[in-house]
């Protein structure tokens, strides 16, 4: 359990930096295009990739934090005990729906790696053929925290602290 928790630490922490290179990427191709005249092929395509790539795997992270969209005012509201059925609700729903979505996503992903799926523009980047599996992968990431969350919620063991930044 505590792998889980570490790996989705590590990548929440570590990758949201992509998202800073991704803002590099975008101001390079603005000076580039309406200072210079010369817009690139690659900016816009390599800062959607980036970006996805943050995007899909950080979703264990939120998770393992939990601090995933909630309606907190009447979650606040109810009893401990109902939010202790409301805390189980949420989480099966999670798993049930992050699970069939790496059902759903594993074969394009292998499909789009087997065959090195290309994005067809003018920079034509092999971005479907990253994008694709993190989708399946990211989806896995969350069920597996999720997974924990669970086994935590019913023997009724502490989660950890979230991260000092958090």
């Amino acid at each position: 359990m505590n792998l889980v928790d570490r790996l989705n630490r590590l990548l929440g922490e570590r990758l949201c930096y992509l998202y800073l290179v991704a803002v590099a990427f975008t101001a390079y191709e603005v000076v580039m295009r309406y200072l210079f005249a010369a817009p690139t092929t690659w900016a816009f395509e390599l800062t959607i990739l980036l970006c996805a790539i943050c995007y899909l795997l950080s979703g264990g992270f939120v998770t393992l934090q939990r601090k995933h969209i909630a309606i907190t005012p009447v979650y606040d509201l109810m009893p401990a005990p109902i939010r202790w059925w409301l805390d189980l609700l949420a989480t099966l729903t999670g798993i049930l729906s992050m699970g069939l979505l790496v059902w759903a996503a594993w074969r394009p992903a292998v499909l789009a790696v087997t065959i090195v799926e290309r994005t067809g523009s003018a920079w034509n980047s092999p971005s479907p053929a990253i994008i694709k599996p993190l989708i399946a992968i990211g989806a896995l990431l969350i069920v597996l925290q999720l997974l924990v969350q669970l086994w935590r919620h019913l023997t009724g063991q502490a989660s950890p602290p979230p991260a000092e930044n958090s």
